[in-house]
């Protein structure tokens, strides 16, 4: 392969086009590289057509390439990136065959497997991979991107061959965290705990480092099988083995597994020890989850108002929907009522959050709970938007405990009638009037809500003819 020079006059317009930001100058730098007759200049038309492919424009991308007069290596690579990004397999292997022998760099080859990969087709992805071996092209990225296929297939038995087949010598820490990661995507978070556990006990010289990823993978992993002791060693050997403070994603990892545990004053400590700025939208949510969660409530509406402070600071965090379910069922949980009615009111208008079907189910909880059944029920009916069964289904749950909750139940009873019979929620309806004894409006749900299925009552949909 030639090696690629620019004449030092067309050095301005190559650092213009690499630092474009939008759509429109690099087009009008395209037509200026025409006028000033520097389309064939290879390296500009790449630097070009990288530009375009990273923007997903395709047809653009597609007939620069196509005008070229020479194309070297790193020219078909960036087509063959641009094709693979927009998943069009079947015309980066039609390109990926037209190229010369000597410009399929282990580039080339990585990019059509992931490409494979990301369509689902891993049979093709497999056959590319064996001829890059057989190519003496493979590198660690093409293992890595075949394990990867195979993990976010569901298939940990093949990523598991290809792990054990790659020995100690090449695999790297990116290996260790995609099979860690496809083991929590399968609901086996023992198995990335084990996997973990293998990377930081083997001894050899040859095993890579742990990152911030792969402390935060194992964190979560112990969160859900609920091994607190062993994520809390980690966290405290993380500053050794990681030589840096926890990341952003690694201390939203830790607050949860903390808060899960009742550890509310450890999250906290990991909180703070963030730089100011450093906490994400993730990390906010967390702790105002987790404060509720553990009946902090009024922390967690104090929690809030720092976010907000924050916000007007560096305007990056802004409270979403999951923040408000988060706050609202903290207030619900320690019975802040009027904390609860003025964040619910000021959603919208103080935050651009409409509030939704979970919001107002939140509401009807905390309202419920604090024996104001006459105000959820008129919130309930002034939804601007119709409840669904969950909504519903809280408000029947506690109109039922209070002595003059009749009325209300048959109104939320009736509402659930309406709703579609294939609502799970709405099927759970008739457990309820069971609790209650309840037994002819049981038998009456069931039929109605057997009907809105298509199912005939008192039958199931086993078929004994079916094959």
């Amino acid at each position: 392969m030639q090696p690629r020079t620019l004449p030092r006059g067309r050095a301005a317009v190559l650092r213009a086009v690499t630092g474009c930001r939008g759509r429109r100058e690099e087009q009008a730098l395209h037509c200026l590289v025409c006028k000033l007759g520097l389309a064939s200049d290879v390296v500009l038309a790449t630097a070009l057509l990288v530009r375009y492919g990273k923007r997903g424009l395709l047809a653009p991308a597609q007939r620069l390439f196509d005008e070229m007069p020479r194309r070297d290596a790193v020219a078909f690579n960036a087509m063959l990136a641009a094709l693979g990004a927009s998943g069009r397999a079947d015309d980066a292997r039609r390109l990926f065959d037209r190229m010369p022998e000597p410009d399929r760099t282990p580039a080339s080859w990585n990019t059509l497997l992931t490409c494979y990969c990301r369509a689902g087709d891993l049979a093709s992805a497999r056959a590319v991979f064996e001829a890059s071996l057989r190519a003496a092209t493979s590198s660690v990225v093409s293992w890595n991107a075949m394990v990867d296929g195979y993990c976010k297939a569901g298939r940990m038995d093949a990523a598991r061959e290809l792990f054990d087949r790659m020995g100690s010598s090449l695999r790297d820490v990116v290996t260790y965290n995609t099979m860690m990661a496809g083991y929590l995507r399968r609901g086996d978070p023992a198995a990335a705990i084990a996997m973990f556990r293998r990377l930081t006990q083997e001894g050899d010289q040859e095993t890579p480092r742990p990152t911030a990823v792969t402390i935060a993978t194992v964190v979560t992993a112990c969160t859900q099988v609920g091994d607190f002791g062993f994520g809390r060693a980690v966290h405290l050997s993380a500053r050794q083995l990681l030589g840096t403070s926890p990341d952003a994603v690694l201390s939203n990892a830790l607050m949860d597994m903390y808060f899960k545990c009742g550890s509310v004053d450890r999250a906290l400590e990991v909180f703070s020890a963030m730089p100011p700025g450093a906490p994400n939208l993730f990390c906010w949510n967390t702790v105002i989850a987790g404060l509720g969660r553990n009946g902090r409530g009024e922390d967690a509406v104090r929690a809030f108002r720092d976010m907000v402070e924050a916000s007007k600071k560096n305007n990056e965090v802004k409270p979403d929907s999951v923040t408000f379910v988060a706050l609202l069922s903290a207030c619900s949980h320690s019975g802040l009522v009027a904390e609860g009615r003025a964040l619910f009111g000021e959603m919208l208008p103080a935050h651009g959050v409409a509030p939704g079907a979970e919001h107002y189910g939140c509401m009807v909880d905390l309202l419920c709970r604090a024996g104001l059944l006459g105000e959820a029920v008129r919130l309930v009916r002034t939804m601007p938007v119709r409840p669904n069964a969950k909504v519903l289904g809280c408000l029947l749950l506690h109109a039922r405990g209070s002595g003059d909750g009749v009325a209300a139940s048959e109104w939320a009873a009736g509402r659930i009638a309406e709703l579609d019979g294939r609502d799970g929620a709405a099927y759970g309806l008739s457990n309820l009037y069971a609790s209650l004894q309840r037994w002819d409006h049981v038998e009456r749900h069931r039929s109605s809500a057997a009907v809105a299925s298509g199912k005939e009552p008192g039958r199931t949909s086993y078929d004994p003819h079916a094959r």
